[in-house]
This record gives C-alpha cells, structure tokens and sequence, in this order.
C-alpha cells in the first residue's frame, strides 16, 4: 500500500468519524483542528491495525498531529515490515 493510499483510507475514516466527506479533510490539519476526538482517534488506529495489519502505538496519533505525517509514519512502518510498496 502507498503513501497516498494510506492518506486516502485515514482522510475515509475520519471522514465517517466526523459525518463529512473525505474531499473535505485537509490532509495537512491537525487532527484537533479537524475536530477528532481522542476517542474518535483510538477508533482509527484500530481501523488502521486491522486495515494495514501493522502494530500502532495509541499515541501515534499525538505523535504524527496531521494524515500526511501519520500515513507516512505508516508507510515507513509497512516498509520496514516488507509489506507496502
């Protein structure tokens, strides 16, 4: 899976989180700022862990604050696991 990929599918779930449109979220905004909750933030790492079958530490999103830096984080993370492309 890409980079890109991975943006679309985060921007899809946080898109049916917020009741909003993927096209609608910013890739570049911090999570806080598009209005993701912490709850709402563990329910995505859990639906990235399924989706992508990698390991994600709860405080991934607090750590990579916006899509772009957390999708490349989970690019970098498939990588090393031989998984993405």
């Amino acid at each position: 899976m890409t980079k890109e990929e991975i943006e679309l599918f985060l921007k899809s779930e946080i898109a049916a989180a917020l009741n909003q449109e993927p096209e609608d979220i910013d890739e570049e905004m911090n999570f806080l700022k598009i209005g993701v909750s912490s709850v709402q933030a563990l329910k995505i790492i859990n639906r990235a862990r399924k989706h992508l079958q990698v390991d994600i530490s709860p405080v991934a999103l607090f750590e990579y604050k916006t899509i772009a830096e957390f999708a490349a984080y989970l690019n970098e993370s498939l990588l090393q696991e031989g998984v993405a492309e």
